[in-house]
């Protein structure tokens, strides 16, 4: 198993993409730390890795609150006295037009998906660079490299995001940390509903739409990267899944 004895911390775990990256983990023998606002989610995710003889403890935790955040770090320490790896996949995709768009929902937005993954990494590097090793992946999106009508916040968000991951990808290679980004492309979640719902590709056989178990592939080889294969700071791109 490629994950045996690792130790991975995965934010929005309860359903969707984090949920698929948590099980797959477990399956390559990671202990998962799974984290949510829902803790009835969690433990639904806790007992499947359970059945299927995996090791998995649910935090749930509010990423804009930075004790919670610390309490989770501090909380997989207790537990597994370590973190190899943080998934941070949390986030949310407020729509409308940017003229439309209030301060509240510029700042819950930029509150989950920026600094979240902050809090997440301020929380977990400290732990990595005592252990002289550590891999942080963050969900990324394509919408962060090229802008979309009506996802003004969702894009500036994830544009920050990327940004991020390659200015901590510099700071912490020498204590043997990677950091990069999984652009998963466009996957049927929740969050994404209202996109592939409205879609008229969703119900053509053109349909680019991946399930989250076809994002595993990818997020299992971010994790098996080390600083000896000299990949950090990069950003992992999924094609769509019918393209040619």
């Amino acid at each position: 198993m490629q994950l045996t004895d690792k130790v991975a911390i995965i934010t929005g775990g309860g359903r969707g993409i984090g949920r698929a990256i948590a099980i797959a983990y477990a399956a390559e023998g990671a202990r998962v730390v799974i984290a949510a606002r829902s803790k009835a989610q969690l433990d639904e995710v806790v007992t499947e890795i359970a059945a299927q003889g995996g090791e998995a403890l649910a935090v749930p935790t509010d990423l804009r609150i930075r004790a919670e955040v610390e309490a989770l770090v501090q909380k997989t320490v207790d537990r597994f006295g370590r973190i190899d790896i943080l998934v941070n996949n949390a986030g949310i995709n407020p729509r409308g037009l940017f003229l439309n768009a209030t301060d509240e929902e510029w700042e819950q937005g930029w509150q989950i998906n920026v600094m979240g993954v902050v809090h997440c990494c301020r929380a977990a590097l400290p732990i990595m660079q005592q252990q002289g090793s550590g891999n942080i992946i963050n969900v990324g999106s394509g919408m962060g490299q090229v802008g979309h009508a009506n996802l003004s916040i969702y894009c500036a968000s994830k544009a920050a995001l990327h940004g991020l991951t390659q200015a901590i990808a510099e700071e912490v290679w020498q204590d043997g940390i990677i950091a990069n980004v999984l652009i998963p492309g466009p996957v049927k979640t929740e969050l994404s509903k209202p996109a592939w719902e409205s879609e008229e590709s969703f119900r053509a056989k053109s349909d680019p739409w991946k399930q989250p178990e076809q994002v595993v592939a990818s997020a299992l080889f971010l994790a098996t990267q080390s600083p000896a294969t000299g990949m950090t700071g990069q950003i992992l791109s999924i094609m769509r899944r019918n393209s040619p």
